[in-house]
């Protein structure tokens, strides 16, 4: 239970409070109290403005979302290792052998038909690529 002397303090020391926000509200705008961030202002009081809040917001959506993503770039890496390093070792050994003359032949006949199944593969999407294109350049000048 409070006091006589100590409810005129709680009071006082909300009117003054109370005081305090309505003043700085009327000279820095309507946004004061609201908690959308601090930055100077006139006067050697602190405004708030709505633009901090949506930096921070941004900023920390995107922690958020690293942070959930994290472990999927990992296993996209974890995947990836062995075909990249085989890959690598395929172009060092390659470049190697093409020194060589007689090794020159083999390779060709070793890589002739990873080749040819890169070509059906992509041949098609660069196909449909080109017919696009052209189609559209025919559209825009009709």
């Amino acid at each position: 239970m409070l006091y006589k002397s100590q409810a005129s303090n709680k009071q006082l020391t909300e009117n003054i409070m109370s005081t305090y926000t309505k003043n700085l509200v009327m000279e820095n705008g309507a946004l004061v109290g609201l908690n959308f961030g601090r930055v100077p202002a006139h006067k050697g009081y602190t405004a708030t403005t709505a633009a901090k809040v949506d930096a921070r917001l941004v900023k920390h959506v995107k922690n958020v979302a690293l942070f959930f993503a994290a472990p999927f770039i990992g296993l996209a890496y974890l995947l990836a290792f062995p075909f990249v390093g085989f890959a690598m070792m395929v172009w060092i050994a390659g470049k190697a052998a093409m020194k060589n003359d007689k090794a020159r032949l083999v390779v060709f006949a070793i890589a002739a038909p990873f080749i040819a199944l890169a070509f059906v593969t992509v041949g098609p999407i660069v196909g449909l690529g080109a017919l696009a294109w052209t189609g559209a350049g025919a559209l825009l000048k009709a």
